[in-house]
């Protein structure tokens, strides 16, 4: 009986392996093709996703304080009209946000409002899956929209950190036929590590030394392995260029992501997708103060990075993108929190965007059985930043046409 395995199969399974601790972390990171450069990015644009895990309350945070049904809806834990930060006559940020206010003054910040999908999952699982594969809320799908535009827009001579996720866990949206995209809380954990028969790194990459090509599943499986080692290397040489080996690690909402990150493309990393996920926005008890703080360390996150990137001189070649995988109700609960609502609004960092708000206010005076409707399905602001931002066509990676909005 003969045994064969397609690159496609081989790439899925390692991704199945390394979810039960099997694979070896290299076979799980691998990808085709040996040259550094990364084609299919307009002028080296790197997008950075920060991903809002929980539910974070839109209405807490870009506040209608004008609006009486607002008032009335959240008695307690709306916040007043004289403890916000104006944006317009009618609406202001939480005081929190004073990092995010100054690059909205400074023209370097636009929120989108109103964002969500038609037929709303209030389950964080399947909503965030959702986001995550831009599927409709009936369509399930295996690929993430990210690795989607990898396998569409990256030439084979892409390395696996194409994507490169601060954190434990490679997201969701990273899936893809190429297999590009990895995960790692701290570039001095992203290698080689010793096993029963390869005790040091020279024999692991004597191990895997391709050879004349043959065609077979064993030169496959060692010229994955040997990029990958070429990968590990070029992580940790930008981590040391920028100063972060031994430091940088990426902490629980991303304190230190940030900086990461930005030490990274500093360093010169061939990576052109970040994501980082900070949690805890899931207030369905004592909201004010949680998300006061969770706030807080947004907007000081966001307003931080940008600075360094500023003094970096790497800030034109960024955008950062900010979403949650769903918003709250506008009820506030009998516990002082919010319950799992649907649309919320969406915030795009940088100096190449175009500032402002986008979109229509929810209107708060026409729900959806005590939910907001979302008026900007969240895969035109996918589609606008691929369009807008990689200049390429979104319909063949959301697998539909979307309106786009004027955000670049």
């Amino acid at each position: 009986m003969s045994f064969s395995i397609t690159r496609r199969s081989f790439m899925k399974s390692a991704a199945l392996f390394s979810s039960m601790g099997l694979a070896p972390a290299f076979l799980t990171r691998a990808a085709e093709g040996e040259a550094p450069a990364i084609n299919g990015f307009k002028d080296d644009r790197v997008l950075v996703v920060l991903q809002l895990g929980g539910g974070n309350d839109g209405l807490n945070t870009v506040v209608p304080y004008t609006n009486d049904l607002y008032y009335r809806a959240r008695p307690q834990i709306g916040i007043k009209k004289d403890q916000a930060l104006r944006l317009t006559d009618e609406l202001g940020l939480n005081k929190n946000l004073e990092g995010l206010l100054g690059l909205y003054d400074a023209g370097k910040a636009a929120i989108v409002q109103g964002v969500g999908y038609p037929n709303p999952d209030r389950s964080h699982f399947r909503s965030m899956e959702i986001w995550h594969t831009a599927s409709d809320s009936e369509q399930y799908l295996g690929d993430g929209w990210i690795g989607r535009y990898f396998d569409n827009c990256c030439s084979g001579t892409a390395r696996p950190q194409a994507g490169v996720a601060l954190g434990p866990e490679r997201p969701q949206a990273f899936d893809g036929a190429k297999g590009l995209g990895v995960a790692f809380d701290n570039p001095d954990n992203f290698g080689w590590r010793p096993g029963k028969f390869t005790d040091t790194p020279d024999n692991f990459a004597k191990l895997n030394t391709p050879i004349a090509q043959t065609g077979s599943t064993l030169d496959f499986l060692r010229h994955t392995t040997s990029n990958a080692i070429m990968s590990s290397a070029e992580v940790k040489e930008a981590a040391n260029r920028a100063g972060l080996a031994g430091g940088a690690v990426a902490r629980k909402n991303g304190e230190a992501a940030f900086r990461t990150v930005a030490g990274l493309i500093r360093g010169g990393l061939q990576t052109r997708i970040y994501y980082i996920a900070a949690g805890g926005f899931d207030t369905h008890a004592n909201q004010t103060g949680t998300h006061d703080n969770l706030l807080k360390r947004l907007g000081e996150g966001l307003a931080q990075f940008q600075q360094q990137l500023e003094q970096d001189g790497t800030a034109d070649r960024v955008m950062t993108m900010v979403f949650s995988e769903f918003g709250r109700r506008v009820e506030q609960n009998a516990s002082g929190g919010t319950d799992h609502g649907t649309a919320a609004p969406m915030f795009l960092v940088g100096n190449g965007i175009k500032p402002g708000i986008h979109g229509a206010a929810p209107n708060l005076a026409d729900l959806d059985n005590g939910d907001l409707k979302h008026s900007v399905d969240f895969r035109s602001v996918y589609a606008s930043v691929l369009q807008q931002w990689f200049e390429v066509d979104p319909a063949p990676i959301l697998g539909q046409t979307f309106a786009t909005l004027p955000i670049v």
